[in-house]
């Protein structure tokens, strides 16, 4: 399962969480460890993107609005790929710049 932006749901530590309570309480304490003093287990219940949108990670994501909006599954589906709201999403983060390689691998697939 893809994320309109391109992450590896099955991959992603949030969506994990979501569905293992064990997983959920490690990530909580990690988080709490990395300096987020109030995150708790239940903060993680997404259901990934093309789910219920109400246990998605963020219900106000910007990538999610513009891709739902034009009726895309994914960010690579657009013409304007790869925006500046998706590079600025990319930043640094190295799990965003793989799901930005994925998404110009299924631009370049026709998918």
């Amino acid at each position: 399962m893809i994320g309109c932006c391109g992450l590896d749901c099955a991959a992603c530590e949030i969506y994990i969480a979501a569905h293992d309570p064990a997983a959920a309480t490690r990530l909580a304490a990690a988080w709490r460890a990395g300096g987020t003093a109030d995150a708790r287990p239940d903060w993680f219940r997404c259901q990934g993107c093309h789910g219920d949108r109400s246990r998605c990670w963020s219900d106000d994501c910007r990538l999610h609005a513009c891709c739902a909006g034009k009726g895309q599954e994914h960010c690579g589906q657009c013409a304007d790929f790869a925006c500046e709201p998706y590079q600025q999403w990319v930043g640094n983060w190295p799990h965003h710049r793989t799901a930005r390689a994925r998404m110009q691998a299924l631009r370049e697939n026709g998918r």
